[in-house]
């Protein structure tokens, strides 16, 4: 008996969905309370007065922390304006981008290059809502993890700002002893007014514009890099320039204006850039996941895939074992072969 191995042409794929058991619940029961205790922590330590920063010690007559106090309407970047750019704008850009690429991708003949819809719970979800869905949601929680550990660090430290000083108002008369015998202080013997923004300079290391402009920049700047071809070859490199030109503008403005030392916007960058490097690992752009999972397409006749890695097999058995033939797919291109 002879055997050999036959290839034949590729055929017309038809629309291939996924199922999925726990795309929903994993949605409802753990991302979005995730999210919710990260905003509802975000409430208490940036709204309420309900943890205050530690009292750390200072020099008397400290130059360093002597700086004029710039009035939040005068700031450069305000908080207001830092939270807009830093959670809006970087959302539209990617719904706009994943819009652009969903049609893009879906003119293509067969729709290679799509991700597959995925079926949960009766409802049918296309790439396009889940990718953006994915990426708006992975910033957004990265943004309110960045905040969260930013006031975490600011609140533990106690670390003055530039214009400490000049809002403290500090009572030297009040101690028992003078700053010649004892140049550093660590009683409270400030004598200002404004208790807010008291606190407020007491929280100066990390910067908390640094650190939020720094991981919007460098995710929505990795998010673009991975998702455009190399044939974009000037569009790429411009866009990612200027979300991190405007990251480290918006960080360094915290320095001319004495909101906070260098060092503090320094290690800001480095906290914002570095928790959105992690993300864009775990989270891929390309959207590969490991593992088997099951597939189902609908085309002339219905069929059951199973899936792992990138090749797909599909047994189809005749009466005869001598004929039993099996279906591969790599990647987006099927190869039919059989032994006869």
């Amino acid at each position: 008996m002879h055997s050999s191995l036959r290839v034949f042409p590729e055929r017309p794929k038809g629309k291939v969905i996924k199922d999925s058991v726990t795309l929903l619940p994993c949605f409802y029961f753990v991302e979005l309370p995730i999210l919710a205790s990260s905003v509802v922590s975000l409430y208490f330590l940036e709204l309420t007065d309900v943890f205050k920063p530690v009292h750390s010690g200072f020099s008397c007559y400290d130059r360093s922390l002597s700086m004029p106090y710039i009035e939040p309407t005068q700031e450069a970047v305000p908080l207001l304006m830092l939270l807009s750019l830093a959670f809006a704008g970087p959302a539209i850009t990617i719904m706009v981008g994943e819009g652009i690429l969903y049609c893009c991708l879906s003119k293509r003949r067969n729709g290679v290059g799509l991700e597959p819809n995925i079926n949960a719970g009766g409802c049918n979800f296309n790439s396009f809502l889940r990718r953006a869905v994915r990426f708006v949601g992975v910033h957004v929680f990265g943004l309110c993890s960045t905040a969260l550990i930013t006031d975490i660090i600011q609140l533990s430290t106690g670390y003055q700002a530039p214009y400490f000083l000049t809002v403290c108002k500090p009572n030297y008369t009040s101690l028992n002893v003078s700053c010649k015998e004892n140049s550093y202080i660590v009683e409270d013997i400030c004598s200002g007014s404004d208790l807010t923004v008291i606190n407020s300079g007491r929280k100066s290391f990390p910067s908390q514009h640094a650190t939020l402009a720094a991981f919007a920049a460098v995710y929505v700047s990795m998010y673009f890099n991975s998702t455009l071809t190399d044939s974009s070859k000037l569009l790429k490199p411009l866009l990612v320039f200027t979300f991190i030109i405007c990251g480290i503008i918006c960080g360094l403005t915290r320095i001319t204006q004495y909101k906070n030392h260098p060092v503090d916007v320094y290690c800001g960058f480095l906290i914002g850039g570095g928790i959105a490097l992690y993300l864009i690992r775990v989270t891929p752009v390309d959207g590969s996941e490991g593992g088997s999972e099951t597939l189902s397409v609908s085309s002339s006749r219905d069929s059951t895939l199973r899936r792992k890695g990138n090749i797909i097999l599909i047994p189809e058995r005749s009466s005869s074992p001598e004929n039993t033939r099996n279906i591969f797919y790599k990647g987006t291109s099927p190869t039919r072969a059989y032994k006869d």
